[in-house]
C-alpha cells in the first residue's frame, strides 16, 4: 500500500491534451480593415511620391534644358572673297553653337553681303540665346523695316529696352524706332522719343531733325522751320533739310527763299546715312565690290575724303572699273587735287563715253580747276577752251 501510494505520489503528472489549453484570441474585423488600410496608403503614398518625382525630374529637364538649334543656313557667292569670309565664320559657328554672339556674328556678315533672309534666321537664335544683347533685335528690325514694316516696331522696342545694357546702341535704336513710329503716322509719340535729344543744345542732329518731320506731319510749321533752319549745314540732312526749307518758304509765299533753297538741295550731294555703331561695324566687314563702295561712303560721311581716295585707288590696281576711277576721282577733287582727279576721270570717259555721271564730275571738276587757274593766272591760255568745254554739261545736267 504504501509503495503503491509512493508511485503513485512521485509519478509525473501527464502534461494536458491541446484541446484543454485555452485559443488565443481571434483579431476582430476592425483590427484587420485598418492593417489593411494602413498597408495601401502607403503604397498609394509611395506611388504618388514616385510619379511627383518623375513628372519633377522631366519638367526640370524639360525647362533647364537647352531647345534644339537649327542648323547654319549655307549660302554662296560668285565672289570667291566674300565667299571665304562668310565661310569662315560659318565653321566659327560650326565650333561654338550655343554661343549667341556666334549666331549673331554670322547673321552680321551675311547682312553685310545682303543675305537678309538667312541673316535673320540667324538673330532670330541670337536673341532667343542672349535676349540683353540688343544688336540682335536691332538688326532684325532693320530687315523687316525692308521686309515687313508692320514687325518692325515692336522689335525695336525689345531692342531699346535691351539697349539699357548697352548705351552705345541706345540713341540709335531709339531714333530708329521714332522714325518707323513717324513713318507709321504716330507723330506725337515719335516726337516724344526725339525730345529727349535735345538737350544739352544744341542737341542730336538727328533727333532735330526728326522733330522737323513731326512738326511738319502735326501742321506746326514755324517748329519745323526751327529746327531745319538749326540742322540745315549737317551732313546727314544737308539736301532734305533744303528741300523741306525750300516747301516751306513756299507755304509762306517767300519765293525768293524758296528757290535758293531748291537750287542747294538740287546741287547737294546724296545724304550719307546717320551715325550708326551696329551699321558702321557691319559696313566695315563688306568685302568685294560692295564692300569697296561702302566702306569709301563712310569715310566721306566722316569727311576723310584722303582714305576715300586711297581706297579706290587701291582698288584700280586690281581691276580698273569706271566707279572706282570715278570714286577716287570725286574725293581727289574734294581735297583740290584737280589735275590728278581730271586724268582719272578721261580714264573713265575711256571706259563709258555714255556715263551721264562720269561726264558731268568731269565738267563740274573741270570747270572748278579752270576757276582756280583763272584766280592764280587769268591770261592761261587754255582757261577759255575749259569754260567753254565745261559750262554746257553743268548746264545741261542741272536742267535735266
Amino acid at each position: 500500500m504504501k509503495a503503491r501510494h509512493f508511485s503513485e505520489a512521485s509519478a509525473p503528472l501527464a502534461p494536458e491534451s491541446p484541446s484543454a489549453l485555452p485559443a488565443p484570441p481571434a483579431p476582430t474585423p476592425s483590427a484587420s480593415g485598418n492593417t489593411g488600410k494602413r498597408k495601401r496608403s502607403l503604397y498609394w503614398l509611395l506611388a504618388s511620391g514616385a510619379i511627383a518625382l518623375g513628372v519633377g525630374i522631366i519638367w526640370t529637364v524639360w525647362f533647364f534644358w537647352p531647345p534644339p538649334l537649327p542648323e547654319p543656313p549655307v549660302v554662296d557667292s560668285e565672289e570667291s572673297e566674300v565667299r571665304r569670309v562668310i565661310q569662315e565664320y560659318h565653321q566659327k559657328l560650326l565650333q561654338q553653337r550655343r554661343q549667341a554672339s556666334a549666331w549673331g556674328d554670322y547673321g552680321t556678315i551675311l547682312l553685310a553681303h545682303l543675305f537678309d533672309r538667312e541673316a535673320e534666321e540667324c538673330f532670330a537664335v541670337a536673341s532667343r540665346l542672349d535676349p540683353n544683347d540688343p544688336r540682335w533685335c536691332y538688326a532684325r528690325a532693320l530687315i523687316a523695316l525692308k521686309r515687313r514694316p508692320q514687325e518692325a516696331v515692336d522689335l525695336l522696342r525689345q531692342a531699346v529696352e535691351a539697349s539699357r545694357n548697352q548705351p552705345q546702341y541706345q540713341l540709335v535704336c531709339e531714333m530708329t524706332l521714332a522714325e518707323a513710329l513717324l513713318e507709321r503716322g504716330e507723330s506725337e509719340q515719335a516726337a516724344e522719343l526725339f525730345r529727349k535729344y535735345l538737350s544739352p543744345p544744341p542737341g542730336e542732329p538727328r533727333a532735330r531733325f526728326g522733330l522737323a518731320l513731326a512738326a511738319i506731319a502735326l501742321g506746326h510749321t514755324e517748329e519745323a522751320w526751327s529746327h531745319l533752319q538749326a540742322i540745315r549745314e549737317y551732313p546727314c540732312c544737308r539736301k532734305q533739310a533744303h528741300t523741306h526749307l525750300a516747301a516751306l518758304a513756299r507755304m509762306k509765299g517767300d519765293l525768293t527763299a524758296a528757290r535758293q533753297y531748291e537750287s542747294i538741295a538740287s546741287t547737294a550731294d546724296p545724304d550719307p546715312p546717320w551715325p550708326d555703331p551696329y551699321l558702321d561695324h557691319v559696313v566695315s566687314l563688306q568685302v568685294g565690290r560692295r564692300g569697296l563702295q561702302r566702306r569709301a561712303g563712310v569715310l566721306e560721311r566722316d569727311g576723310r575724303f584722303f582714305e576715300a581716295a586711297q581706297l579706290y585707288l587701291k582698288a584700280l590696281q586690281d581691276q580698273k572699273t569706271v566707279d572706282a576711277l570715278l570714286g577716287a576721282a570725286v574725293n581727289l577733287a574734294r581735297l583740290h587735287q584737280h589735275s590728278e582727279a581730271l586724268k582719272l576721270l578721261q580714264e573713265a570717259r575711256e571706259l563709258d563715253a555714255r556715263d551721264a555721271r562720269v561726264q558731268y564730275t568731269y565738267a563740274l571738276v573741270l570747270y572748278a580747276h579752270a576757276e582756280i587757274v583763272q584766280s592764280h593766272n587769268p591770261g592761261h591760255p587754255q582757261l577759255r577752251e575749259w569754260f567753254q568745254e565745261a559750262a554746257p554739261k553743268r548746264h545741261a545736267w542741272r536742267s535735266s
